[in-house]
């Protein structure tokens, strides 16, 4: 079984209500379908975006692993400067100047630990606002083509039978007349691609 590459919210192309067959025969109603997940997985550019995604988010990871090593060092020389302090065989004026700078050393170090903590919190929100930004330019794409499509095949109703959960799916029977829009979309979709272009993706690193 294949596992969902993006959670995307695609609006517009789920429809409420069921259609049955002799419905859409009174009204004259054209109906497809098309998987849109399945659209986004095998479209090559997925993958171009999804490797974009993430190395911003190993850019960002590196960033905060190197104020991390700065927190480290900052603890270990304070470890130093507090065992300076408290050693009686050292003179007075030794361990005073010992605690003097650990306590510049301790401050130094919180102020550290606060940079990590909004650094941590502006790449995460670099990172999901990337990951937006790329879901919604790879979707606008897919919707043109579906709706190229429907115009030329003279369709009414679209429906994304990826779209639900599969206790809530809109669609509960689909007959082989129901013309099922998704490996053309992917076709065109690609119809472009580079020779060595991969257009299964894998998702994206780190969590949401």
């Amino acid at each position: 079984m294949k596992r969902p590459l993006l959670s995307i919210l695609l609006l517009g192309l789920a429809f409420s209500g069921m259609f049955s067959r002799e419905a859409s025969a009174q009204n004259g109603l054209n109906i497809a379908v098309v998987d849109m997940q399945e659209c986004l997985n095998q479209y090559y550019k997925t993958k171009v975006e999804v490797e974009a995604v993430n190395e911003i988010a190993k850019e960002k990871q590196k960033e905060i692993d190197a104020k991390r090593a700065d927190y480290e060092a900052l603890t270990k020389k304070a470890a130093g400067l507090d065992e300076k302090a408290r050693d009686t065989a050292m003179s007075q004026e030794q361990r005073q100047a010992a605690f003097n700078e650990l306590q510049g050393i301790m401050q130094e170090r919180m102020a550290k630990g606060r940079e990590i903590q909004e650094a941590e919190r502006r790449a995460q929100q670099e990172i999901i606002e990337a990951r937006q930004k790329m879901e919604q330019t790879l979707v606008a794409t897919i919707r043109e083509i579906v709706d190229g499509i429907c115009v030329s095949k003279g369709l009414d109703l679209v429906y994304d039978k990826s779209f639900l959960p599969k206790a809530n799916k809109v669609i509960l029977f689909t007959s082989d007349k129901v013309p099922d829009l998704t490996d053309g979309i992917i076709a065109e979709l690609n119809k472009d691609a580079p020779a060595d272009a991969a257009t299964t993706s894998a998702a994206p690193s780190g969590g949401n």
